[in-house]
């Protein structure tokens, strides 16, 4: 871990920050301290980004209100989005046959879960509450300025039933929601994903589980956007809180890890800042000037 008086900001081209737990605070807000410190950085002529496991349209107001200048790394590395050209530059769906199967062993095991595809969420439950992560997500969609909406379809299934035909999508991610389902059921499904080729799992928020195709990470979404935008890695910088960080933590030459990251996250970084709560971005970029 170096010390933060080894860094400028003149070493520094492009910046890159993950969602939540790093931009975002508890409140999934970006403060006032934060937004500012990023213009600043931009009227230095530095270059700013989001890298995020969020699909981008979840991601899309975040985006304009930093006024991005990257393209959009959306889904843990499995979907590249230009804003400014309204296109997907890149993505990586889970294969079909794959998709399918992980698909009927979370309906078998009474798994709370989303699908993401590349224009739309889909929520699946089977619990006989609404699960808080679906509020949650509604509510945050209710909250956004009208042309930053989105569709979020939820479907409640009964055991082992379900008609949806999943195979017509492209499914670039599968998160499974640990905290609205029987962490029984979790740990059964997670045995019998051993089996399934061309996936792995990973954390990009405490109560979730990430299913991710192979060969798809930030860190190599970050290794690819670096070649179509001419982005020098030696000047680049990446903020993250989560176990999906590490991979652009290694790609790149500067990592800052949040300070309510776990030790294994710090140990990745090269910095370690306040946390997301405590204006963590700021303080950090106050201090290396």
């Amino acid at each position: 871990m170096d010390k933060i008086n080894k860094i400028n900001d003149k070493y520094l081209d492009s910046i890159f920050f993950d969602l939540d737990g790093t931009l975002l605070n508890s409140q999934k807000q970006i403060t006032e301290k934060t937004l500012l410190c990023i213009k600043k950085l931009q009227a230095k002529g530095k270059k700013v980004g989001i890298i995020t496991g969020r699909p981008y349209f979840f991601a899309k107001y975040e985006n304009h209100l930093i006024n991005a200048d990257f393209p959009l790394i959306g889904c843990n590395g499995a979907l590249i989005y230009d804003f400014k050209k309204n296109e997907i530059i890149y993505k990586n769906p889970i294969n079909k046959n794959a998709t399918i199967e992980i698909f009927d062993k979370l309906i078998k095991n009474n798994i709370t879960f989303l699908l993401y595809t590349t224009e739309e969420i889909f929520g699946f439950y089977s619990i006989n509450e609404y699960p808080n992560w679906f509020n949650w997500l509604n509510n945050s969609i209710n909250k956004l300025p009208d042309k930053f909406k989105f569709k979020f379809n939820v479907y409640k299934y009964k055991f082992n039933e379900n008609d949806f035909e999943i195979q017509q999508f492209d499914i670039i991610k599968i998160l499974v929601i640990v905290s609205d389902s029987d962490l029984t059921y979790v740990h059964s499904f997670c045995d019998e994903l051993r089996n399934i080729k061309g996936i792995y799992t990973i954390k990009s928020q405490s109560n979730v589980i990430d299913i991710m195709p192979n060969n798809c990470s930030k860190g190599e979404a970050l290794n690819m956007l670096s070649k179509i935008q001419n982005i020098d890695l030696n000047k680049t910088i990446v903020f993250g809180d989560e176990h999906n960080d590490i991979s652009m933590f290694n790609v790149s030459k500067y990592s800052v890890a949040m300070g309510q990251a776990n030790l294994e996250i710090k140990n990745a970084a090269t910095f370690i800042t306040l946390s997301n709560n405590d204006d963590g971005i700021y303080d950090f970029f106050k201090k290396i000037n």
